[in-house]
């Protein structure tokens, strides 16, 4: 599902100190310190400036923004944003959901109503950082938390954990959960000590509706 985005942030250039707080938590690395202009009224020597482009009213600096220097404002014409799954390869998207145990039409950004499928499809297209997968899909524009960790498992399962975190000094980001689809034997079955110790806990259950064998769940 694509986007739609109808704002974008301006900076108020002689409001801002340069303090960057806006840089920490931009998800789509829009944001960036320059130096001052030469004459330039304003508080500090540096000066945030966004990529238009890359701004996808996630409205992170705008809550954050101490000095009130930073205001939205609606674009001409909306645009949209998003990976189309039919584009990449069905059993690929599959694969790489199933690997990180989410399924390809769950919703994963509940602010963006973005699925895992969307978010595979665009790691397979070439989206292989955090930022760089919020841009192609308008997924963490929203609250920026719930989605968080499926969007790091992604990324991990197919071969980029190690990708850098945007922002590089931002705010802390939690490390991925253990899911019950890792547990697997080479059956693709719930191991029965696994049963017998979390005899409360519909594990294999659980783990067909993932599977996708609903007439077993």
């Amino acid at each position: 599902m694509a986007r739609i985005v109808r704002q974008i942030a301006e900076i108020i250039a002689e409001h801002c100190t340069g303090c960057a707080l806006c840089t920490y938590t931009c998800p789509t690395a829009a944001i960036r310190m320059v130096e001052r202009p030469d004459g330039q009224p304003g508080p500090s020597r540096k000066l945030a400036v966004i990529d238009e482009v890359a701004c996808y009213n996630a409205q992170n600096c705008l809550e954050l923004c101490p000095d009130d220097a930073i205001r939205m404002v609606d674009l001409d014409e909306p645009r949209l944003v998003g990976t189309e799954v039919p584009d990449v390869d069905q059993e690929q998207v599959a694969a790489l959901c199933m690997a990180a145990g989410l399924l390809p039409d769950g919703r994963v950004c509940f602010c963006s109503e973005v699925t895992a499928g969307e978010l595979a499809a665009a790691i397979l297209a070439g989206a292989h950082t955090p930022d760089a997968l919020s841009r192609a899909t308008g997924g963490r524009t929203g609250c920026t938390e719930i989605c968080v960790e499926p969007t790091l498992k992604l990324l991990e399962v197919a071969g980029h954990g190690d990708a850098p975190k945007n922002p590089p000094r931002g705010f802390q980001w939690y490390g991925t959960t253990g899911r019950l689809v890792h547990q697997l034997n080479e059956n693709l079955q719930v191991p029965d000590e696994l049963v017998e110790a979390y005899p409360t806990y519909p594990l294999r259950k659980d783990i067909n509706v993932v599977l996708g064998n609903l007439e077993e769940a």
